[in-house]
């Protein structure tokens, strides 16, 4: 094998598995363009058996996070959690929330999932705006219906031009019905140009963060994302392991780094998830890359190595250079 870090991370290696590409919304920052992908139940028991061969071959401990597409969507999800389950592998649903009732709020608590994050872009006539008419409440119904069964449920919100503003209403809101942790991050829309205009530019990035800080303070938003620990000062800072310790796999059995840098790995229907960790050319390259030149000197480079990944690429076509949002980088200017 090429030679892979053994930072810790916990131990753990997380696995972002889109179980099906198959939704029910059709939201506008989407870079989904494929909605038909859909494995069957056998093929997701040998994704789960790559993955676990993964795990115990370095001694890994497993992260799965489930989505799609919108993963309640398939009949097999809440076979696969409780398989997962058996496996000691920690599991998480991405969801966005619509299609969960009372009766799915228990199924995925007595699967024993660590955590169900629900998409939230924003109050409710913003949030529609991005992901259709009365989305917002159905997904807010499925959170309450989370939290009386007692799963502990989180709230993601993507930024984007759209829904700048929204962040405190809905922080408040999600106080309000008994989110457990809310959390932002910034859209990324790689070789998307006709909808490149929902990305935040870096001042605005920046102003977001800033006010993101403040909720911080008030234990209202969670920021643990890339570049957030500098305003909110935290001492966890967010590194990028894509590539390293996280990988993703597709509904058509595509491998990537992360869903949100578009290179593909190889494919597990025609080779194992532990050949393509192992001896694909491009992830080899992810886990080699060092912290950029630019961020020389900076306290925080060793921790940080240079922010998002994703998000240099999807600005610049390379992943080796530094985040252009980060604003030590833009003071220095």
């Amino acid at each position: 094998m090429n030679s892979v870090e053994t930072v810790s991370y916990d131990g753990y290696f997380t696995l972002q598995w889109h179980i099906t590409h198959r939704c029910n919304l059709r939201c506008s920052h989407c870079y989904q363009d494929d909605y038909t992908a859909y494995e069957s139940a056998d093929a997701l028991g040998n994704i789960l058996d790559q993955y676990d061969e993964l795990l115990r071959k370095y001694r890994f401990k497993g992260y799965l996070n489930i989505t799609g597409g919108e993963p309640l969507t398939h009949p097999a999800l809440f076979g696969i959690l409780e398989e997962a389950a058996k496996r000691n592998i920690k599991t998480a649903v991405l969801t966005n929330g619509t299609l969960i009732g009372r009766r799915e709020a228990r199924l995925l608590k007595s699967c024993g999932v660590y955590y169900v994050q629900v998409s939230l872009d924003g109050t409710e006539k913003v949030h529609d705006s991005i992901r259709g008419e009365g989305s917002f409440r159905r997904a807010v119904s499925g959170i309450r219906a989370l939290r009386s069964a007692g799963v502990f449920t989180t709230v993601s919100f993507t930024a984007q031009r759209e829904n700048l503003g929204e962040l405190p209403r809905l922080a408040r809101f999600c106080r309000d019905i008994g989110v457990n942790k809310l959390w932002y991050d910034r859209v990324v829309i790689p070789g998307a140009e006709d909808i490149s205009n929902l990305s935040l530019t870096t001042d605005e990035f920046i102003k977001l963060s800033r006010r993101a800080a403040r909720l911080n303070a008030k234990g209202m938003v969670s920021c643990a994302r890339a570049l957030q620990f500098i305003p909110c000062r935290q001492k966890d800072i967010y590194r990028c392991t894509a590539g390293d310790r996280l990988l993703t796999v597709l509904a058509d059995g595509s491998v990537m780094a992360c869903r949100r840098l578009p290179i593909v790995s190889g494919n597990v229907r025609e080779k194992t998830l532990i050949d393509i960790y192992e001896n694909d050319p491009e992830l080899i390259r992810l886990r080699s890359v060092g912290i950029p030149e630019e961020c020389g000197g900076c306290e925080y480079a060793s921790q940080c190595t240079g922010g998002a990944k994703c998000i240099s690429y999807a600005r610049f076509g390379r992943y080796d250079i530094h985040d252009p949002d980060c604003v030590f980088l833009k003071n220095k200017k």
